[in-house]
Parts: C-alpha cells; sequence; structure tokens
C-alpha cells in the first residue's frame, strides 16, 4: 500500500510544510470487502479471517444516500431490510512507525460497531450489550447528521507494523430504514506531526482582551499578529501560552501564506462602493469555507480541527485543512479582510435568537457606514444574496453575551 503524506505546502522564498500526518487509510478509498446477506460469519471481525469470498467495493459504501461508490444489498424486501451490514478492510503500517496519536473519523448510518485487529474499539448509536446481526441502531439519523465524520482517537498499541485489519458492523435503526453509508479515514501523527502551543504576543494582549472579555473589536481596532482566539473558555497563562478545549485560531501574517493570499483579495476590492466592497468579502469567505459549496456541512467539517484543541492552526489554513469555518473563523476573517479592504469593520460576539429565545453563541461582524449607519454582516447565517442589514433592524435576531439587546430600533421622534 502506498503511503501518503498530506502536507499544506506556502511560497515564501521556500516551501514550508504547515502541518503533516501519514494517512493510513483514505477516506473513499477501494478495497473495501463486504457482506451484505445479513448473516454475522463466524469469526469474520479477526485479522486472521478469510475474506476473499466477501464482495468488493469503494467507500462510501451503502445504499438509498447520495454520493455512493458501492452500491450494497439489503435483502429481498424493502421494507424488511437486513438489520446490518459486515464490512471489512486491509492497510498497512509501514515498519518503524513512531506514532504518538493516530485518530480515526468514521461516517456511519444509522450505527457502526468496530474492531481493529480483531480488538473491540467503538461504537455509534448502538447501545450497551452484545451487538449481533440482529441489533439495530437506537436512533434515525437523517440530514446533515448522516454526511457527518464522527471522530476519535485510537489506541497506539492496537496497531500492529506490516497489515492490520479493521471490521465495521452498520447498523440500520429499523427494517425499513430507507438508507446506509459508511467511509472511514484513519491518520497517523508523530511527536513532530503534533500540533503546537499556541502562544500569543504581548502587543495582542488588548484586542484579545476586548473580544474575549468586552466580546467587541471596534472597528477603530485592528487584530495584530499574535492574536489567539481558543473559544469561549480559552485561558491565557502569564508566559502567554493558550489553554483552550478546541483548536486555537492564531493570526500570524508572516507565516500564514494563505491569509495573505486572502487579504491581498480584499486590498484589490477597494475601490467598490462599501456595501458591495463588504457584499463580496463575505461571498468570497463563504466560498471558501463551505466544504463543496454546502454551508450547511460547515459545521461537521470543522470537527476535523479537534486534531488541534489545545494546540494553534493558522487562520488561513483551516478552510485547507478541514474544507470548511464556522462563525468565529468566518467572522475572524471577515474582520482582517475588512480593514485591509478600507471597511470600518466590528468583530462582535454573542447569541443568536428567534422569536425572543436565545439560541446559542455566535460571532458576526458590523460594518460603519460613510454616513454613520451600521450593517451585519453575518457570513456563517447570510440573508439572501448576502443582502447586508442595516443593524437596528435585526434586534430580534442577534443578542450579546448576556442576552441584552444591542440594536434597538429607535423610537420616531414625536412631533408636537
Amino acid at each position: 500500500m502506498r503511503l501518503i503524506i498530506i502536507a499544506i505546502l506556502g511560497f515564501a522564498g521556500l516551501l514550508q510544510p504547515a502541518f503533516s500526518r501519514t494517512l493510513l487509510l483514505e477516506r473513499s478509498s477501494a478495497g473495501w470487502r463486504y457482506d451484505d446477506d445479513g448473516k454475522a460469519a463466524e469469526g469474520w471481525q479477526g485479522a486472521g479471517f478469510d475474506d476473499a469470498q466477501w464482495k468488493k467495493g469503494s467507500a462510501p459504501l451503502g445504499y438509498g444516500d447520495r454520493g455512493l461508490s458501492t452500491t450494497v444489498g439489503f435483502g429481498g424486501d424493502p421494507d424488511t431490510k437486513h438489520a446490518a451490514t459486515f464490512f471489512r478492510r486491509r492497510f498497512e503500517v509501514p515498519a518503524g512507525s513512531m506514532f504518538a496519536r493516530v485518530n480515526m473519523s468514521v461516517r456511519c448510518d444509522d450505527g457502526a460497531a468496530l474492531t481493529l485487529n480483531g480488538k473491540q474499539l467503538a461504537r455509534f448509536n448502538l447501545g450497551r450489550g452484545r451487538v449481533t446481526a440482529e441489533t439495530f441502531a437506537d436512533e434515525a439519523l437523517s440530514g446533515e447528521e448522516e454526511q457527518e465524520f464522527h471522530r476519535l482517537e485510537v489506541p497506539v498499541e492496537l496497531l500492529r507494523e506490516g497489515t492490520n485489519v479493521i471490521a465495521v458492523s452498520v447498523h440500520q435503526v429499523g427494517p425499513s430504514s430507507s438508507d446506509l453509508a459508511l467511509d472511514l479515514e484513519i491518520v497517523g501523527l508523530t511527536e513532530e506531526d503534533l500540533p503546537k502551543k499556541a502562544v500569543v504576543r504581548a502587543a495582542a494582549r488588548p484586542v484579545i482582551n476586548a473580544y474575549h472579555k468586552g466580546h467587541f473589536v471596534s472597528p477603530g481596532m485592528r487584530i495584530p499578529d499574535g492574536y489567539a482566539d481558543g473559544g469561549t473558555y480559552m485561558k491565557i497563562k502569564e508566559d502567554g501560552t493558550v489553554v483552550a478545549t478546541r483548536e486555537v485560531i492564531m493570526v500570524d501574517r508572516e507565516r500564514d501564506i494563505k491569509l495573505a493570499g486572502h487579504i491581498k483579495f480584499a486590498r484589490s476590492k477597494r475601490e467598490l462602493p462599501e456595501v458591495e466592497r463588504a457584499q463580496v468579502l463575505a461571498r468570497y469567505i463563504d466560498k471558501i469555507t463551505s466544504p463543496g459549496g454546502d454551508r450547511n456541512l460547515a459545521e461537521a467539517a470543522t470537527r476535523k480541527l479537534m486534531d488541534f484543541r489545545n494546540s494553534e492552526i493558522l487562520l488561513g489554513e483551516i478552510a485547507e485543512y478541514c474544507g470548511g469555518g464556522v462563525c468565529r473563523h468566518r467572522s475572524l476573517l471577515f474582520k482582517i479582510m475588512g480593514d485591509e479592504a478600507g471597511l470600518r469593520v466590528g468583530l462582535r460576539r454573542g447569541h443568536m435568537k428567534s422569536r425572543g429565545r436565545i439560541l446559542g453563541r455566535h460571532a458576526w461582524n458590523e460594518i460603519t457606514l460613510e454616513n454613520g449607519g451600521r450593517r451585519i454582516v453575518d457570513v456563517m447565517n447570510p440573508e439572501k444574496n448576502f443582502k447586508l442589514p442595516v443593524a437596528e433592524k435585526v434586534s430580534s435576531r442577534y443578542a450579546g453575551i448576556k442576552g441584552e439587546d444591542l440594536y434597538r430600533e429607535k423610537a420616531p421622534e414625536v412631533v408636537d
């Protein structure tokens, strides 16, 4: 099996890898074996099991779903489909590999039980107890959930040099369930490959405090190099080291070749009218942070960034690494690009609202126009055709970090 090293490269006089990882088993790969007769052969999960008589196919495998490479069977009656379908895949681990972490990403509809080299590894959407060919999944998946890749860390000691075998049983929620799917990826990281700790610069502290304590970076403040955003629960030690429960977005224009390209694009739009300029930038960011052009898949895509939990990832590399980006990535990038385009941009975090109810944390931008008016730029939830609403018209949709009203419309003046 060919060993593939994934690296994002940038040009700054020399080619420099931004990050690397060893791809042990690639998504959408060929070489899968599967048994779709609804019966579990004895010992089918073992590494030494002979699956030569099983059918062959490429992932994604399944039926009734979009984007599948291999269609598997489910029995003769669509109303009494098999509860489970069985899959096996061999992959190679090079001799001398010294992995510090091994990550697996699994897409399964509806549930799955996984075994690595005959050892139980994990299960998704399946209750406790023994899993058999008659076991159904706990809950039905639909919409975005069907496309989501679940992530888990594989115990390094379960891998062996040479040939390894991953065995997966995929389970329907019921006999009339309409679709089934499986795809899988395994990635190894050495100590050198592991993400590095994020360290903020002293000059960036005032802007970081403005956002994480005041929840607003005003149009008059620019985002300096050394700025870090590790999410709601980010803490900064005295030496500048960031502690966070998720990836730490780092702004560093000198190292971030992708960000330099985004800035160049923004500067080229300075001659456009203000609102049009903001719309062009918002569309640009939405395009590069929406996987396959589908904004609805962005949230699931960013789960890949769990490899960088409590570690830095350059802002410009986020879309390159995971294929997507959500509100905190998009709004920060818009702030930087908007400033470079000559706009007066604010960066705010608070809550989304619907019918007066708080839905959850959110980040977005405001632009202040030359006439003093304010427009909302929400690259994660844009209005149709990226129309930028007047700030005072969206008080029903946005609230401050404590739920306070940010954009209350002014009452009309009373004329005697």
